[in-house]
């Protein structure tokens, strides 16, 4: 029997062990850049440089270097104004309560190494706006399943017939955020808590979001309008149903149709 037991705790400790290291292990595999590519580099950039006026840079930030500080912006956010390196910003980065303490560690490390992608590969490809134009719109649907930017907002005078927009009106978005970098760049995780949900598991590829972002920045001049008013629409349209079938009916009919519309006013 005491041999037995023995062999349980043996067994037992040796699983322990066999546990924990596995553990250790899987945290030392995490790899910072992988986590900040993943979470950060859509605003930062791949080159850590930021958008300047936009997004602050994190390359030659001084800040970067308190790790106490950068474990508190990447778990509970940071709100501007701020000045770095002589620029002012007043965004607003959201939480990233999710991530593991492993990946904040590795992340950290990361962003203090400061070895980002070099600035000739960091970037996107040039947009092409006409195509942008069709992602807003839905023309063409966005690659990962996402819905299109029509869906709750109005650009340049278009509104989907959907009923009153849900969402603001993006037309002078490129002006708001600083130009079409920006645009792109805030595209990789939508600011809005409502969008985030959207696409969280259906990210805009990178592609349609230098599409999109040239489309804002060639609509950015344009005067915003509100759309079609479907009530006036649906209104006119009952109008014209009415009359036609006032002229098609026969004589005695228009007449008790014309002492209806009289009887209601």
């Amino acid at each position: 029997m005491r041999r037995s037991m023995h062999l349980v705790l043996i067994v037992g400790a040796a699983m322990a062990v066999t546990l924990l290291s596995s553990t250790v292990g899987a945290q030392e595999e995490v790899d910072g850049r992988e986590v900040f590519l993943a979470n950060c580099s859509g605003c930062h950039q791949g080159t850590g440089l930021g958008v300047t006026g936009s997004f602050p840079p994190l390359a030659g930030n001084e800040n970067v270097q308190d790790t106490a500080y950068v474990k508190a912006v990447i778990v509970e956010g940071k709100s501007g104004p701020l000045d770095v390196l002589g620029v002012s910003y007043d965004g607003a980065m959201p939480a990233f309560p999710d991530l593991t303490a492993a990946e904040i560690d590795a992340l950290v490390a990361y962003i203090q190494a400061g070895v980002f992608i070099p600035a000739e590969t960091g970037g996107l490809e040039p947009g092409d706006a006409a195509r942008g134009k069709d992602l807003f719109t839905g023309s063409d649907r966005l690659e990962n399943g996402a819905p299109a930017c029509a869906s709750c907002h109005t650009a340049a005078g278009f509104q989907a017939l959907n009923g009153p927009a849900l969402g603001p009106d993006l037309t002078d978005v490129a002006n708001r955020y600083g130009g079409e970098e920006a645009v792109a760049a805030a595209l990789v995780s939508p600011p809005s808590a409502t969008m985030q949900p959207l696409f969280t598991d259906n990210p805009i590829a990178d592609q349609e979001r230098a599409d999109l972002a040239a489309y804002f920045a060639s609509i950015s001049n344009v005067r915003p309008s509100g759309g079609p008013d479907i009530l006036l629409l649906g209104g006119a349209l009952g109008a014209v149903a009415m009359f036609a079938l006032m002229l098609l009916a026969p004589r005695s009919r228009r007449m008790g149709f014309a002492r209806q519309l009289r009887s209601q006013r």
